[in-house]
């Protein structure tokens, strides 16, 4: 593979350094894996193309009544393809996909069996997000307010109302914010 210093070695095996996408590529004929393969976690980019491949998670995010959060060692984790722009200015390791059960972000054009793409722990500012509150997975538009350490859950349907929580309230954890979203057409 053309690496010749042990420290080079051991800085790819403890991830301090970012190997090159050809590095790669490379690593994955030689032992005969794909890319996804070797790195599960870690999202692939092909320049060519400029096709970002993302993980994809079975479970649904609820815009509408919540849909139930699965334990993390039932959700099963495969891939997805994304145009990289979606991700500009994004860490590619923290994109996540899921698809959208529910009506309740139909004024955001966000429908039943899309796809949205969130940023693990990304949290800034009023947006759109995904976040679990009392067992249920959610997509909802957030309003934060910090003087009455409030947070806003509103849904894009005008057939539900808003429900404002305590920032702290039990139960409550925003998973990441929405950077984007694509209709599914499967």
């Amino acid at each position: 593979m053309g690496y010749t210093s042990k420290t080079s070695i051991s800085k790819i095996e403890a991830d301090v350094v970012d190997l090159p996408q050809k590095k790669i590529k490379m690593f994955s004929e030689v032992l005969g894996l794909k890319i996804e393969d070797f790195f599960p976690d870690v999202p692939s980019y092909d320049s060519e193309t400029g096709i970002l491949t993302i993980p994809f998670i079975t479970q649904k995010i609820s815009a509408g009544i919540g849909e139930e959060e699965l334990p993390e060692d039932c959700l099963e984790v495969r891939s997805i393809d994304i145009l990289a722009s979606m991700a500009k200015g994004i860490s590619k390791k923290v994109l996540t996909a899921a698809e959208v059960k529910g009506d309740s972000m139909i004024e955001a054009n966000i429908y039943p069996g899309d796809i949205v793409i969130f940023a693990r722990g990304r949290i800034e500012g009023d947006g759109i997000y995904v976040l679990a509150l009392a067992g249920e997975v959610l997509v909802k538009r957030l309003q934060f307010d910090a003087l009455s350490n409030e947070l806003e859950i509103i849904s894009m349907n005008r057939n539900y109302k808003p429900r404002t929580v305590s920032a702290d309230a039990d139960g409550l954890r925003i998973l990441g914010k929405v950077v984007g979203w694509f209709h599914n057409e499967i």
